[in-house]
């Protein structure tokens, strides 16, 4: 199917009323102009319509993106996010589906795929040396021209391509300023947004086509972390080669030097990739992971504390009880959303010897004494979860948590930890929209436990 083709049935209103109903309706992120998703199901014909045509006729416009702060440390600049209008969302969507159907190379690899990859280069002895490669403020310094250029040659779509161009040059702005004469965002791509992944896979598709065909060195780059391995004297001249193909592109790699994050050395020197530690063949987890995964928890803890300090009967001590047991064992086993795996575990899923869970399992128990907790739950195992994960299907796992297949008696349960018995008033949509919201909640959590990979 061409790319104009493609980009009329994703934009079709039926398309577009699908994306809303299916990916957007039960979110619970709100653009710059406050409107809820959900809020929008009373006027979806007509919003459809609009986005329909202006998108077809090329006059579709953006709402300034509502910016949003990570903090990454008292070191660093903080990442910014863009969050779009329930609206643009809706479109970005519907983008990023006809770019996935146009450039499927460039979806992104699962992380656990890439290190199981790198474990049977390692265990092949093929390689002595490596290469560790990261570039700065990576999604922001993409520039335009780049994003142009890769896709000029299968996007000749004149619509299809200013939709592109103007969804990656739309101002990300505080909410408190608002978007009024917000000037353009002339460089980089915004993180954040549906097209955000895809854009900057296909950016730099020259690069990773040029060092994958070369059948003697093993090559991965994940988002701004570039890994090459080597054999024998061959990792100075390779990395020079590639941070000047980065250069060349706009980009800025870090130099290869002493205090860097990139890097060149033997093998046998241990190296980290993605939050996992190599030591030889050993792949095990980035102390500093465990690290911030445990505070996860001890952070449950704490706010369990303040929660049954602040009850005033014992139905809410039992629901304070219940919901940290909850977000206790949602941490130690992630879930099932969306068809996808989900979680700490599941991410960390490719280490080479379960010591380090059976470590931390330790630990937890010691965390559940700490808060009176002990025999009050039934705490779940990373080891469990770990095997369940190595050696089950998705639809088989019981375990782990599938939120795709709870029954609406189910999900009005889950809800009553937060609603109490008022859930038994809610309409069926009520329920699942409301529970959506607090399971994506949760989700964005278990992903915060692994989000700072270096």
């Amino acid at each position: 199917m061409s790319a104009s083709s493609t980009f009329n049935r994703k934009f079709s209103k039926r398309s577009l009323s699908e994306i809303y109903k299916n990916r957007i309706k039960n979110s619970g992120a709100i653009g710059i102009d406050r409107v809820r998703p959900a809020n929008i199901e009373k006027t979806l014909k007509s919003e459809v319509e609009f986005i329909s045509e202006r998108v077809k006729s090329g006059a579709f416009k953006f709402t300034p993106y509502k910016e949003k702060l990570i903090l990454k440390g008292a070191t660093s600049c903080p990442r910014q996010i863009s969050i779009p209008t329930a609206r643009d969302r809706i479109v970005l969507r519907a983008l990023c589906d006809s770019l996935a159907v146009i450039f499927p190379e460039s979806k992104l690899a699962l992380p656990q795929t890439v290190i199981e990859s790198l474990s049977a280069a390692l265990a092949s002895g093929k390689y002595s040396e490596y290469i560790k490669v990261d570039l700065q403020k990576f999604y922001p310094s993409i520039p335009h021209e780049l994003i142009e250029k890769s896709i000029k040659n299968k996007i000749r779509k004149v619509e299809f391509r200013e939709l592109i161009n103007a969804a990656i040059t739309t101002a990300t702005v505080p909410e408190a300023k608002g978007g009024k004469n917000a000037p353009k965002n002339m460089r980089g791509i915004p993180q954040g947004l549906a097209i955000s992944n895809i854009l900057a896979e296909t950016a730099l598709q020259t690069i990773d086509c040029k060092y994958k065909s070369d059948n003697t060195i093993w090559f991965k780059r994940y988002v701004d972390d570039i890994l090459i391995l080597t054999t024998r004297g061959r990792s100075a001249d390779i990395a020079d080669q590639i941070i000047d193909d980065l250069k060349r592109l706009g980009l800025s790699p870090h130099a290869i030097e002493a205090g860097s994050k990139s890097k060149i050395d033997k093998l046998s020197v241990p190296f980290d990739f993605l939050g996992y530690e190599i030591d030889k063949n050993q792949i095990q987890i980035k102390q500093s992971s465990i690290l911030r995964f445990e505070s996860s928890l001890a952070n449950i803890l704490t706010a369990y504390r303040h929660r049954l300090a602040a009850a005033r009967s014992k139905k809410d001590k039992e629901r304070a009880v219940a919901y940290c047991s909850w977000k206790l064992n949602l941490r130690i086993t992630g879930c099932i959303l969306e068809g996808k795996r989900l979680g700490w575990v599941a991410y960390f899923s490719q280490i080479s010897t379960t010591t380090q869970l059976r470590s931390i399992n330790h630990t937890i128990s010691k965390l559940i004494e700490r808060a009176g907790l002990t025999g009050k739950i039934k705490l779940k195992s990373l080891i469990k979860t770990f095997y369940e994960l190595k050696h089950g299907e998705k639809q088989e796992h019981k375990y782990i948590p599938n939120f795709d297949n709870m029954t609406i008696g189910q999900k009005r349960e889950r809800l009553k930890m937060w609603y109490g018995d008022l859930v038994d008033k809610f309409s069926d949509s009520k329920v699942e929209r409301l529970l959506m919201i607090k399971i994506k909640k949760a989700v964005r959590e278990l992903e915060e436990d692994i989000a700072q990979k270096s």
